[in-house]
């Protein structure tokens, strides 16, 4: 048992570096041989809603090959989400002994690398102070950029703060400020915005009484977010107040492109029975597949990967959108509104209205069966650390589908599933001990 656990920790600090650093570079050749060897060793079983949406996939896949086969824009998007359905959907082992629980090592693991990038960072952001990008510590821009550095901050503030609710420890809120600061720095309005989402619906419940405190706390975290934004970098909050008032006055010819990306999936696929329903294809429109493969300014240090031909909708709908025409900085045109990224328009476009809603009703009865599990132990300090961090975690994923690509960003899904999935795991393990004690 004492090898295994030394075995676990040496397996997790790797995969914080890895997902933590200019290492996850690397996950472009691992990623899926790293999730089936972390399901391997912490013994995910395969899931009846596993193997539902994988079936789904498979339809949309096939269905796609006629008339136009595209071979590498669906293999490299299959390359992605057949990792992301087997860490979510995979059933967790219990974890039977008295040992710290694998969430635990894992972000001992995180605030260890979160702490060196943050450090490096606060001296990238005294060294250069005017930039918006300095701090970046040894998560560098690669991939995801800066945003991928906010959410490892987000998901570090979200777990100590969890951990100082229902223990009362200062260092656990001392700790969670600290991240929740450098979560700022990183100056990712639209992130901020989706975590702090996630964050207060975590502990939104339906009753009168949750609604008030939730409205109270929305507030407070509100004005807390503006008052730092405001000291610490006011001109990247009137950026940012200035992206919100394009985006309420939205303008299909001239207006942000990340509206006009939904209004085209809006206008297109309906026109097509089985695109619309089962997808044109894993990869074939508005996803980062098809940007890798299809855009000949994107991903140009792996010309294995390119293709001169591009699919239909990603050729009309997308491809128009973000270009080298319309993509350079100096027409201030590339921040958010602009991005016409989603990985909710990946699914609905790509894998099919089918798949999207049975993925959407798996994931919804995932979190019924682990909410019900937490009802049994609801009294138990531990049990609620797991299931809040859980719930946040929970909702958190769907919404960073909404605003980007992020079932393509290995770093962002090996994050945000092992914090899913060895929260779950803990739950199992606190009602597998007290039923242990009860038959004692």
């Amino acid at each position: 048992m004492a090898s295994r656990r030394s075995n676990s920790i040496v397996l997790l600090l790797a995969i914080s570096m890895i997902i933590g650093t200019f290492l996850r570079i690397s996950l472009l050749a691992i990623y899926p041989l790293l999730a089936l060897f972390i399901a391997a060793f912490f013994k995910f079983r395969a899931s009846s809603s596993m193997l539902l949406a994988a079936m789904f996939v498979g339809i949309s896949f096939i269905f796609s090959l006629y008339p136009n086969i595209f071979l590498k824009y669906k293999l490299l998007s299959l390359y992605y989400m057949l990792p992301l359905l087997l860490l979510l959907f995979a059933q967790p082992a219990v974890e039977k002994d008295n040992q710290p629980g694998s969430l635990n090592i894992f972000f001992r693991c995180l605030t260890f690398v979160g702490l060196i990038n943050n450090i490096i960072g606060l001296f990238q952001v005294i060294k250069n102070p005017q930039s918006d990008d300095s701090f970046m510590g040894l998560y560098t821009d690669f991939s995801v950029s800066l945003n991928g550095l906010v959410i490892l901050n987000t998901l570090l503030f979200y777990y100590y703060f969890v951990l100082y609710i229902y223990e009362k420890k200062p260092i656990s809120l001392l700790t969670s400020l600290f991240f929740l600061g450098c979560s700022i720095l990183g100056f990712y309005g639209a992130g901020l915005v989706i975590c702090l989402a996630a964050f207060i619906l975590g502990f939104f419940r339906f009753e009168l009484k949750s609604f008030f405190k939730v409205a109270f706390i929305t507030i407070i975290s509100l004005l807390v977010v503006y008052q730092a934004m405001t000291f610490i970098k006011p001109q990247t909050l009137e950026y940012n107040i200035a992206n919100i008032k394009k985006m309420i006055d939205f303008d299909v010819h001239n207006g942000p492109r990340k509206l006009t990306s939904f209004y085209n999936y809006a206008t297109a696929y309906p026109k097509n029975a089985k695109d619309f329903l089962l997808g044109s294809g894993p990869g074939s429109f508005n996803s980062r597949t098809a940007f890798m493969i299809g855009s000949p300014s994107y991903f140009t240090s792996i010309p294995q990967i390119k293709d001169k031909e591009q699919p239909y909708y990603f050729k009309h709908y997308a491809y128009s959108l973000w270009n080298e025409s319309n993509t350079s900085q100096a027409l201030y045109q590339d921040g958010f509104r602009n991005q016409p990224f989603s990985s909710i328009l990946a699914f609905l476009g790509e894998y099919g209205l089918l798949f999207t809603l049975v993925f959407a009703v798996l994931y919804y009865l995932y979190y019924s069966r682990v909410a019900r599990l937490y009802r049994m132990r609801h009294n138990d300090p531990e049990a609620r650390v797991y299931f809040r961090f859980f719930k946040i975690c929970f909702i958190l994923l769907p919404l960073l589908f909404l605003i980007d690509n992020y079932f393509e960003y290995p770093e962002i899904m090996l994050l945000l599933t092992l914090s899913i999935k060895f929260s779950h795991a803990g739950l199992l393990s606190v009602n597998n001990k007290e039923r242990e004690i009860m038959q004692k």
